[in-house]
């Protein structure tokens, strides 16, 4: 499967970044239903308890590499590639390849950082037993591989995405969630939990393999890993510094909050993880459509100079999350016992895990859309080159989360971690937002109300639907309850109304 034309030549027309975002967003939907397999299963297996705690705790340090490795790297390399692809298509092998093996050896070293500073944190962080303990720390060193090939796959993916091979790159978390289940399934009799990293191994390098393929077969690029360092892997060597240190900071906030919930009752911290899971699912969606098509657009436009093009793009973008995704979030918000009970509900995960990770994810998606607003914005300041603010914002960030933490867990338990998870997404990408808005000056008042004055009319339909349902009959609990057909089908009506102004301005 192929990409249409403008995306493939780098999504040089705003509308062709709509289309083609439109256009994935049922594949993406597919694939990431698939990913999402993943968490259900180890609920299935494992429900909520020592096995998890554990599992979930020591997953956050690969997560927050995945996160820096996805986010920072592909951040940064993006529009390093799209100039490379553009000046010197020759020396792309070298390029990749160089990336490949100063991205793999990072990894490495970043990785035995974390395992053996998380030796002493188990002690002194949490409040788990000996045999917990335990658990944690071998999950960690298990997971070591799959840091390392996390970050080589994140190089693989940017490559995919800026020669406009979205659809492949849409569909791989189908493998990789299928060859993650089945190896765990497969190693469970043998192994039982310690299964569960080897999944995760298997599934990256299948990924990446994916990719690799991809990239070779419809391209001819075949990467050279070597350790010459390309002068454009320097420039990327020199834009990734702020972004990585910003990146970090933010993806901290997981470890801090995992942190935090190791210290109140046995089930926390799993409780924790399963609710941030069903709250990212916008996010993971988001990043499988339009931020990718969107992100590889504005780089190119940017690259050949055309900076009007690139900011309406972001507007356009803006406005089209903001429509979107405001009507699926009030329904995540009004059905979110069905929600978690239809995910996790089954096996040993009980009703009584549903109500408390329900009641969590409450907490935690008021803050979704600012957030998934603040994403778009943070890559339309870095094709600007505002890779400072990048630092600056994610120190506030991992400031203000670990504050809100202290001062909300006391009263509020695990719902105040994920209160304080939403106080940050709201005061974070608001500033972003306005400082791109500054940025722009005039530019912003001629370019943002004709594309997303609509939204905002879309998202106060969406709250006030949602609002409604809290303050009157509360959120259903049961498929019977007539409260979830009546919402379900108001945010349905609003979300078609949403997709055919956006589908017409795609076009």
């Amino acid at each position: 499967m192929t990409a249409p034309p403008e995306s493939a030549s780098g999504g040089a027309r705003t509308d062709g970044v709509g289309r083609t975002s439109l256009l994935l967003v049922p594949v993406a939907l597919a694939s990431r239903g698939a990913a999402f397999l993943v968490p259900v299963v180890v609920a299935l297996w494992f429900g909520v308890g020592k096995v998890t705690d554990a599992w979930f705790w020591a997953l956050a340090f690969p997560t927050f590499a995945l996160v820096l490795a996805g986010t920072s790297l592909g951040t940064a390399a993006t529009p390093v590639l799209a100039r490379a692809r553009a000046r010197h298509p020759d020396r792309l092998p070298v390029i990749l390849g160089g990336l490949l093996t100063t991205s793999a050896t990072a990894a490495l070293g970043f990785g035995l950082v974390i395992c053996l500073a998380a030796e002493p944190a188990l002690a002194r962080l949490t409040h788990f037993d000996d045999q917990t303990v335990q658990m944690a720390r071998g999950f960690l060193w298990r997971l070591l591989p799959f840091m390392v090939l996390t970050a080589s796959g994140a190089v693989m993916r940017v490559a995919c995405e800026v020669h406009g091979r979205f659809f492949e790159v849409a569909l791989s978390p189908v493998a990789r969630a299928a060859t993650v289940i089945l190896t765990t399934w497969l190693l469970l009799p043998s192994l039982a939990h310690d299964a569960l990293p080897w999944g995760l191994v298997a599934g990256e390098i299948v990924q990446l393999a994916a990719w690799t393929l991809v990239l070779w077969r419809r391209e001819g690029i075949l990467p050279r890993p070597g350790l010459q360092i390309d002068p454009e892997v320097r420039q990327l060597g020199r834009d990734l510094a702020p972004i990585l240190g910003g990146e970090v900071l933010v993806a901290l906030n997981l470890v801090v909050d995992k942190a935090f919930a190791a210290t109140l009752d046995p089930g926390s911290v799993a409780t924790l993880e399963y609710a941030d899971r069903a709250r990212v699912i916008p996010q993971t969606l988001l990043e499988s459509s339009l931020l990718m098509v969107a992100y590889a657009s504005w780089s190119h436009l940017f690259a050949r100079g055309e900076v009007v093009s690139a900011r309406q793009g972001v507007a356009r973008s803006l406005a089209w999350v903001a429509s979107l995704a405001s009507p699926v979030l009030a329904g995540m918000f009004i059905g979110r016992h069905l929600l978690v009970s239809t995910l996790f509900e089954r096996g040993a995960f009980t009703p009584a895990d549903t109500l408390a990770t329900a009641s969590v994810l409450a907490w935690y998606l008021p803050g979704v859309l600012p957030n998934l607003l603040g994403i778009l914005a943070v890559r339309a300041h870095v094709v600007e080159r505002n890779l400072r603010l990048v630092l600056a914002l994610g120190v506030g960030s991992l400031a203000l989360n670990t504050t809100l933490n202290a001062l909300l867990i006391g009263p509020l338990g695990l719902q105040g971690l994920a209160l304080a998870t939403t106080l940050v997404m709201v005061v974070i990408p608001g500033l972003y937002l306005g400082l791109l808005a500054r940025g722009w000056g005039s530019a912003w008042g001629r370019i943002l109300p004709g594309a997303g004055l609509p939204s905002v009319a879309f998202v106060g339909l969406s709250a006030a639907v949602a609002l409604a349902v809290e303050l009157g009959p509360g959120a259903p609990r049961a498929w019977s309850d007539p409260t979830l057909w009546g919402a379900a089908a108001t945010c349905l009506a609003i979300l078609g109304a949403a997709w055919r102004l956006t589908a017409a301005v795609a076009r």
